[in-house]
């Protein structure tokens, strides 16, 4: 749609974008609507219905156009404001992070009850604790937890020091900047001695796409989301063997793993688990399913005695 063929009238534009955007088979034209024209006029919140009939002048015509045509192309919404919500907050994004999906929202639940379980509880402090997140991308997931709890402190790793950027800006927007450290390596190769043994909770969401399964991903994941945080090798699981072997070095003798997994991966990485000394904790001896009903995240545990019960069993 060009620019020349919106109507000059906001209320009108809304309503010829959603018409647009139904045409083009978008699931939810409402609500992308809405979010182009926000984004493209800088309105928040309740500002958007305020002014049904205001006129629009060319500018913002042109703003709203150059996003209705990268909808259009089916480019994600997410990708086109700069801003994804995840959990309880807004993370800004860029080309370099990987755009953050509510299924990984169920390790932020998983993490919250096996803390909870062990007398850890949000909004309290805990000066004591310390996070780990590898592969944090945009530092969704870190970031999430370090706002549950006061004073808890965390370390985020990434390979790209893009990413890192995008990850460092999210935690001083949303004000847990002094208590993270972002690192740029590969996974934990680069951790000193001082984090050896220190982290209560290493949490991960690391690439698991089978790398012949990237261009068969749906257009908005295989052409916008960076493939170095899909790509898990020839079968999506090169990642959780080279973490899980070394995770011993830095979990505390009670420290909880969790992965994020792909679909129908969970039996190879609990074995890989087992293999390194770790056992299920929490429901279903750590295997927590999506709101799909998939098992979407493993919790485990360095194994304390030999009779702890097996992921498998």
């Amino acid at each position: 749609m060009s620019e020349q063929n919106l109507p000059t009238h906001f209320r009108t534009c809304c309503r010829n974008v959603i018409q647009v955007l139904e045409k083009v088979g978008v699931l939810t034209p409402e609500l992308d609507a809405r979010l182009l024209i926000s984004d493209a006029l800088g309105l928040r919140g309740a500002a958007f219905f305020l002014k049904p009939d205001r006129l629009l002048s060319e500018d913002e015509l042109s703003e709203i156009a150059h996003r209705l045509a990268r909808r259009m192309a089916g480019e994600p919404i997410s990708r086109i404001v700069g801003e994804r919500g995840f959990w309880k907050h807004e993370f800004r994004l860029s080309p370099d992070v990987l755009d953050p999906r509510p299924d990984s929202e169920t390790l932020i639940d998983v993490a919250l009850e096996l803390l909870a379980a062990r007398g850890y509880f949000p909004e309290k402090p805990y000066d004591n604790l310390r996070f780990l997140d590898l592969g944090t991308g945009s530092g969704a997931l870190l970031i999430s937890l370090l706002l549950e709890f006061s004073q808890v402190t965390g370390v985020g790793i990434d390979i790209s020091p893009q990413a890192l950027e995008v990850a460092a800006a999210n935690a001083k927007r949303l004000g847990c900047g002094d208590r993270v450290r972002f690192m740029a390596q590969n996974w934990l190769d680069g951790m000193g001695d001082e984090d050896e043994g220190g982290f209560d909770l290493v949490i991960c969401n690391p690439p698991y796409i089978r790398h012949d399964d990237i261009d068969e991903l749906a257009p908005d994941v295989a052409l916008f989301d960076p493939h170095v945080a899909l790509d898990g090798g020839p079968d999506g699981l090169d990642p959780y063997r080279e973490i899980i072997p070394q995770l011993t070095r830095v979990l505390s003798p009670n420290g909880i793993v969790i992965f994020e997994i792909g679909e129908g991966q969970h039996t190879e990485v609990i074995t890989l688990l087992e293999e390194a000394g770790f056992d299920g904790v929490g429901a279903s001896n750590g295997q927590y399913k999506d709101l799909a009903g998939h098992i979407r995240a493993l919790a485990a545990s360095p194994r304390q005695h030999p009779h702890t019960a097996r992921m498998l069993s």
